[in-house]
């Protein structure tokens, strides 16, 4: 399995007051899988992939994402697995607004040659596990995604001088670049226009048919329609 949560639970505090956002969840998610998630505004969507995402730590229960234990790792421990087996899309993009699409798409291949897990400067880690260690190998890694994703043709342009869909797809490109066997998506159609939203989705199902996990957030049925499993959250509950 991909990822196995078990009895996850997530309690926030305001002042005194504690604020419960996901309630003993558990969920399995076995390789291949495309999932959609959702749910209202409150009802956990955000906690739950900042949780898978190792971007948070559930206040209870336990979290293994292909079998391994990530629930107590330490920052520089989660932000290792967060490179190494997790591609993260967002709404807004999130590309560098001064690199080209090429920088964007390179730039986890060099964070993923810069830090061990325990914090320390390492340049044979990842690289050397996912075939890439030399600046030429980095850029023919990211020139081919862009080229795989309709974009050989926009390799030098910046974020500016890209259409939504264009930069969409640069952060796609930029999420499989060290080849991850996890794919999050946080509305990843939010701010595309009906016609984009569905060649975004359209080539999210390519990618899940090529055997990439992907879990996405969206508040809208015709996007999760393209999922091939439905988890709906309520009050931090999943609801069969």
């Amino acid at each position: 399995m991909v990822i196995h949560l078990n009895q996850i639970t997530k309690i926030y505090y305001s002042g005194e007051i504690a604020v419960p956002a996901l309630k003993n969840i558990s969920l399995v998610v076995e390789p291949g899988e495309f999932i959609a998630v959702m749910g209202s505004s409150g009802s956990g969507k955000t906690t739950l992939m900042n949780i898978i995402g190792c971007l948070d730590k559930p206040t209870s229960g336990q979290y293994f994402l292909e079998e391994k234990n990530v629930t107590n790792l330490n920052r520089n421990e989660l932000a290792h697995i967060r490179n190494k087996k997790i591609g993260f899309i967002f709404q807004n993009f999130n590309l560098l607004p001064l690199a080209t699409a090429l920088e964007n798409v390179e730039l986890p291949l060099y964070y993923a040659a810069t830090r061990s897990p325990d914090g320390r400067r390492d340049g044979n880690d990842l690289p050397h596990q996912s075939g890439v260690s030399s600046g030429r190998q980095k850029r023919q890694r990211a020139n081919e995604l862009l080229n795989r994703l309709g974009l050989g043709h926009r390799l030098n342009h910046r974020p500016t001088q890209l259409s939504g869909g264009e930069q969409q797809r640069v952060a796609i490109a930029r999420a499989l670049v060290n080849q991850p066997p996890l794919v999050l998506a946080d509305e990843p159609t939010g701010n595309l226009d009906s016609k984009t939203s569905h060649e975004i989705m359209t080539l999210f199902k390519q990618l899940n048919q090529d055997g990439i996990t992907i879990i996405l957030i969206t508040h809208e049925k015709d996007i999760a329609d393209y999922a091939k499993r439905l988890i709906y959250l309520k009050d931090g509950q999943v609801v069969v």
